[in-house]
C-alpha cells in the first residue's frame, strides 16, 4: 500500500466528550481535541492537528473508526464507522465529532480548563475560602 496520504481530502474536526467515571452517574470533566479525518479507500484515517498536510503519510497517520451513537457531521461510509479489528485509534463512544470551528474550540477549551481547575480546587481544599469563592462564581 502506498504510504502517501497527502492527496486525500482532510477534514478538520473537533472532538468533544463529556467524561464520567465508569458506571458513574456524575460528570467529571470535558475532553476537547482537534484533529483531521480523511476517507481512504480502505477506511478512515486520522492525523494529528499539528501534522502539516505535506507530511500526512503512514505511520504518522492512523486508521480510526468509532462506535458513535451520534452521526458525524459529514458523510463517511457506514462500514468504516465501526473501526474494525486492529484499529489503533478508536474514537470513544459518546464523543461528538463536529465540524471544526475555531471559536467553538476556544470556548470548549476554556470550559475544560476552568472545570479542571475547579475540580482540582475542590479535591484539594473543599472548604477553603478560595474554593467556596470559585464555586460561588461558577454557579452564579
Amino acid at each position: 500500500m502506498n504510504s502517501d496520504c497527502t492527496y486525500l481530502h482532510w477534514k478538520p474536526v473537533l472532538l468533544v466528550k463529556v467524561t464520567q467515571p465508569p458506571f458513574g452517574e456524575t460528570y467529571t470533566g470535558l475532553s476537547v481535541k482537534r484533529l483531521y479525518l480523511a476517507e481512504h479507500p480502505d477506511g478512515i484515517l486520522r492525523a494529528d492537528w499539528t501534522l502539516p498536510a505535506d507530511e500526512r503519510s503512514f505511520p504518522l497517520v492512523q486508521w480510526t473508526g468509532w462506535n458513535l451513537q451520534r452521526d458525524a457531521p459529514f458523510e463517511f461510509p457506514v462500514q468504516y464507522k465501526r473501526g474494525g479489528v486492529g484499529v489503533p485509534s478508536l474514537i470513544p463512544s459518546g464523543t461528538w465529532v463536529l465540524p471544526y470551528d475555531e471559536e467553538h474550540y476556544r470556548m470548549y477549551e476554556r470550559v475544560q480548563t476552568v472545570l479542571r481547575s475547579l475540580l482540582m480546587q475542590v479535591e484539594a481544599a473543599p472548604t477553603a475560602p478560595q474554593t467556596l469563592h470559585m464555586l460561588t462564581r461558577w454557579i452564579l
